[in-house]
């Protein structure tokens, strides 16, 4: 029997595919079958893993890819990689606090609260003002760009292991997110399609913002998304190093350390294990690229 494992943090919900409980190899088609909300279990992303090769790894170390809804891969997912760690602690797969997530974004460290719904918090590492798509390299920090004609942004670049645009406007809503997101995810000035942040500042301790996800569209919360935001915030001088960022689906608290490392802590939620019909599995297992 196939079961996948439903978490969400802040409404931002992933499955994880396990191949010790019959996952199959990570694909496009996979992915779409599962996240359909409508014929499929819903969510998010998927999250494959423990990956084979854990036997060369250092203790504390999994491996583990994430793909958004549409089957695309992310490289890496802050949220995700929170309720990974999570997962691998439930399920007797580690005892232990701190764990190193590999992924193809690079190595992670999670800690994990006292107890399962405990907030949990995870480095991301350092940050940079240039997206790998920029065609000159250049930083891009709080530049105007126009999206389409007649529609500019005023916007600072993050790459966090994700690229990100983040828009800073003087009222991020839903409304403005369906707007302008798809117009900053299909810009054309960029070969690496990034997501789109709308980001309000609040005071120097508190932003609100709107996400709009490559690969995913509108959602409630997202990890990278909120450090994005954190991170333009810091660098336009327009808050302190430890914020909370105010999502839809909820808050979480990120800071941005003195060696401008960015830490996001924020609690994940358990929705439930999934066993999949005999039926079903078969699309799981259609041949797509990789």
């Amino acid at each position: 029997m196939t079961t996948v494992v439903k978490y969400h943090t802040l409404g931002n919900d992933y499955l994880v595919a396990d191949p010790e409980l019959g996952a199959p190899a990570p694909g496009t088609a996979a992915t779409r079958a599962l996240c359909d909300r409508r014929t499929g279990v819903g969510a998010d992303g998927v999250l494959y893993g423990p990956l084979p090769g854990q036997e060369t790894d250092p203790q504390g170390t999994f491996r583990v890819r994430v793909f958004n809804a549409d089957g695309t891969e992310c490289a890496r997912n802050a949220n995700g990689l929170r309720i990974f760690a999570r997962y691998l602690r439930e399920h007797g797969r580690t005892d232990q606090d701190e764990l190193t997530l590999r992924t193809p974004g690079g190595d992670v460290r999670v800690r994990l609260g006292d107890s399962a719904t405990a907030a949990c918090t995870i480095d991301l590492g350092p940050w940079t003002h240039r997206i790998a798509a920029a065609a000159d390299g250049t930083e891009l920090v709080g530049v105007p760009v126009e999206i389409e004609p007649g529609t500019t942004v005023h916007a600072t670049a993050v790459h966090n292991g994700v690229p990100h645009l983040v828009a800073l406007v003087d009222d991020a809503t839903d409304e403005l997110a369906a707007r302008i997101g798809p117009l900053i995810v299909g810009y054309a000035g960029f070969t690496e399609r990034p997501n789109a942040e709308l980001l309000t500042v609040e005071d120097r301790r508190t932003l609100r913002v709107r996400i709009w996800e490559r690969g995913v569209g509108a959602t409630p919360a997202s990890g990278s998304g909120a450090c994005a935001a954190a991170c333009a915030a810091y660098r336009l001088g327009l808050t302190d190093p430890a914020v909370t960022v105010v999502m839809p689906g909820g808050t979480v608290a990120v800071e941005i350390t003195e060696d401008e490392r960015v830490l996001l802590s924020g609690p994940t939620s358990l929705v439930g294990r999934v066993a999949l019909a005999d039926e079903f599995v078969p699309r799981l297992r259609a041949r797509a690229p990789r």
